[in-house]
């Protein structure tokens, strides 16, 4: 079994304040780097088989991790080794295998675990797809910046 998933931080804490542009923001302007380091923080959970790779004790930027996805995603689909790291962590994720079993490795942490590649491919993209679908329903002209564009189920 695979779960992947976010939550937002509770509101009324600094962390869900990431979740609004000021207002004189355009959201169709804002930069790649404030997307994926500034703005919208989210509690996310990876565990593959019972095996906790990602836990949700705390805020994650989720624009930067939905992207870093998306990336695994495409690489995945042909067949290739892929890693991945994510903000303010020094762990990175190995997935490997070349068949249709993924192996699923921390560089910090003594977890393994394996994953049916397909079943893999369709927890990405419906965790990228959520974090699209979250951002475009609450921030208002999001869907229009190109960062998040890319997000989209069909990027």
């Amino acid at each position: 079994m695979i779960v992947l998933a976010f939550t937002l931080p509770p509101v009324g804490s600094a962390w869900r304040e990431t979740w609004s542009l000021p207002v004189n923001r355009d959201p169709i302007t804002v930069s790649e780097m404030d997307l994926r380091y500034k703005y919208f923080a989210a509690n996310v959970e990876m565990t593959v088989n019972d095996v906790p790779f990602i836990r949700p004790s705390g805020p994650e930027p989720i624009i930067d991790l939905g992207l870093s996805f998306k990336w695994v995603e495409k690489r995945l689909a042909l067949g290739e080794d892929v890693a991945f790291g994510f903000t303010e962590h020094h762990e990175v994720i190995h997935l490997r295998g070349a068949g249709p079993i993924v192996s699923i490795e921390s560089s910090e942490l003594p977890h393994r675990a394996e994953a049916d590649r397909s079943t893999l491919l369709v927890e990405l993209a419906r965790f990228t797809e959520s974090v699209y679908q979250r951002l475009v329903e609450d921030v208002a002209g999001i869907g229009g910046n190109p960062v998040v564009q890319r997000l989209r189920p069909s990027a």
